[in-house]
């Protein structure tokens, strides 16, 4: 069963371009199943062929490159799973491009490859699209067809107008979709997780992706003789979510020098298990430096690592995997470019979203009763942005701060 999945509308005007798709992503978040979708809807109406570079002979072709441009001269598509694992993949795709009018998907499980090695040739010659574990809104999808066509149609886009209160759902499918995140927020959004049937299943599925695919090139990637130190970093941070990253504690943790730190930290970035987020600034003389805070793109990979999925009512960090959704579905959105606030007093507002010459804060409150703290009102003494969002666990109102109006927003409606 194919489960729509959000990037294919975006992707939908650039299937008309001459240039390269690159579509990245974590191994198991569901590229190979896109790329087949696209491909059946993409066949009807043009001549096209499905290549996948973990099948030899298609591998095997491409390394003869004249002999595969011969051969497939006559098509007008060609997707490209798993494009990573050719030899000088992206210095022969140049040469196709160029010599070509034939329009390629690439897809590989790593930036790393697809950005320096691939990216360096491909300037002004590829787009690159990132797929996610599934959002909120795609597990929805896949297990609540009726309540996310309700979601949808009720409340499409938060952040992207005033909010439509008057449409907003009642109690009764507040709470249903409350029942969801919260399972969602704990599992993840690995399309295996989401369809597997019980709690025994989905955590023997997150460790297979994460034993047989994710550290097992993470592994690779760093060339290690063990994964040891790998496992510490990962366990360690997944303690620290939502937290000012501390490199020299991470070190001792790792028992790794800094720059090895950082080299860790950028293969784990790369690979899509973790995200940096950096401070938003305009002053460095009062704004702190600029240390980042780190995410995980999965909840349910973060839980696994420290064996821990107890239901949220039952966990002290609740506010943290909350705030780490919002960031990954911020993040997925990309809306513009995301900050934290915090000043040296430590005054912090979660999030900072700058789009098209605007400033807003967005607060993650998951309470029925949610406040506004004293950072909140100190960025808008500041900044005077002229809305910003509080996102609840399940209350809405609109309330004004001087000219700022404040939108608390239930966090399962991003």
């Amino acid at each position: 069963m194919y489960i729509h999945r959000e990037l294919e509308s975006v992707i939908k005007p650039f299937l008309k371009r001459k240039e390269i798709l690159g579509i990245v992503g974590a191994r198991q978040v569901g590229k190979t199943t896109f790329l087949k979708h696209i491909f059946s809807e993409i066949k009807k109406r043009k001549r096209a062929e499905f290549l996948t570079f973990e099948r030899e002979k298609d591998l095997s072709l491409f390394e003869s490159i004249e002999d595969f441009k011969e051969y497939y001269q006559e098509h007008e598509v060609i997707i490209i799973d798993e494009f990573h694992y050719a030899q000088e993949g992206g210095k022969k795709l140049k040469y196709l491009f160029d010599t070509t009018n034939i329009k390629f998907i690439i897809s590989g499980s790593s930036s790393l490859e697809l950005t320096f090695e691939t990216g360096k040739y491909l300037v002004g010659r590829i787009f690159k699209f990132q797929l996610y574990p599934f959002s909120f809104r795609e597990f929805l999808l896949a297990r609540d067809k009726q309540l996310f066509n309700l979601l949808n149609s009720r409340v499409p886009d938060i952040l992207s107008q005033k909010p439509p209160f008057e449409r907003f759902p009642g109690e009764e499918i507040n709470s249903r979709l409350r029942e969801y995140f919260e399972e969602y927020i704990v599992f993840g959004g690995y399309p295996e997780v989401v369809l597997s049937r019980d709690k025994e299943e989905k955590i023997k599925v997150l460790e297979s992706i994460l034993e047989n695919y994710l550290l097992r090139d993470i592994k690779a990637l760093l060339n290690l003789k063990t994964k040891g130190e790998l496992i510490r970093i990962a366990e360690f941070l997944s303690t620290q979510i939502c937290s000012l990253l501390n490199y020299n504690e991470l070190s001792n943790i790792s028992h790794l020098k800094y720059r090895e730190v950082i080299r860790h930290l950028e293969v784990l970035e790369n690979t899509f298990i973790v995200s940096l987020l950096k401070p938003f600034y305009k002053n460095p003389r009062t704004e702190l430096v600029k240390t980042p805070k780190i995410y995980f793109i999965d909840n349910g990979f973060r839980n696994y690592l420290l064996s821990d999925f107890r239901k949220i009512e039952k966990r002290n960090e609740a506010g943290q995997l909350v705030e780490n959704f919002a960031f990954s579905s911020l993040k997925r959105r990309n809306l513009g470019k995301l900050n934290f606030w915090r000043t040296k007093s430590k005054a912090e507002v979660d999030f900072i979203l700058q789009r098209e010459g605007e400033i807003i804060p967005i607060e993650v409150k998951y309470s029925l009763s949610p406040s506004l703290g004293k950072s909140f009102y100190s960025f808008i003494e500041k900044f005077s942005p002229r809305c910003g969002y509080v996102l609840t666990q399940g209350f809405c109102e609109v309330r004004k701060v001087k000219n700022t109006e404040i939108y608390f927003l239930p966090v399962y409606y991003l």
